[in-house]
């Protein structure tokens, strides 16, 4: 029997966004020892990862690609450059935008952070299963732009 879809109706342990907080929050639990050792957070760690596999990006790309305020990336920005991680520049066609390029150190830290990524996502893709994975990923595309809508 399918679940109603009326949020009220269902015990906060079986919504899906309190099993999203759930999984985060066993995320958070594993990679927090990593992530101590590295002077950074869930957030930087996986802008970090961003800026490795996309190469430099300005503020405004990494604000669209994490879903999050520009004055939070700006400070996280600040943040990285601080712990030596990225350099920030001035965009070439408008002073204005800042580009944040990672710094061999950055890149090192954020290749640990991309091996500790794929091992928690191995985990749940085995979690999932082969024959589920796409749906999933297909369902949870449809909750970020839904969630993206209610801005």
């Amino acid at each position: 029997m399918a679940e109603p879809l009326d949020s009220d109706a269902q015990p906060i342990l079986n919504r899906v966004s309190f099993m999203m907080h759930r999984i985060n929050a066993h995320m958070l639990r594993i990679c927090n020892p990593y992530f101590q050792d590295w002077g950074v957070d869930l957030v930087t760690s996986r802008m970090l990862v961003a800026l490795l596999e996309r190469g430099p990006m300005s503020a405004g790309e990494i604000v669209r690609i994490m879903a999050l305020p520009q004055s939070t990336i700006s400070h996280q920005i600040k943040r990285l450059e601080k712990l030596g991680y990225l350099t920030r520049t001035a965009g070439s066609q408008d002073s204005r935008i800042v580009i944040a390029e990672l710094t061999d150190h950055g890149r090192d830290i954020a290749n640990q952070a991309n091996a500790l990524s794929r091992r928690v996502t191995d985990t749940l893709l085995q979690a999932i299963g082969d024959d589920e994975v796409e749906t999933v990923r297909a369902a949870l595309k449809r909750v970020d732009q839904a969630l993206e809508a209610m801005r």
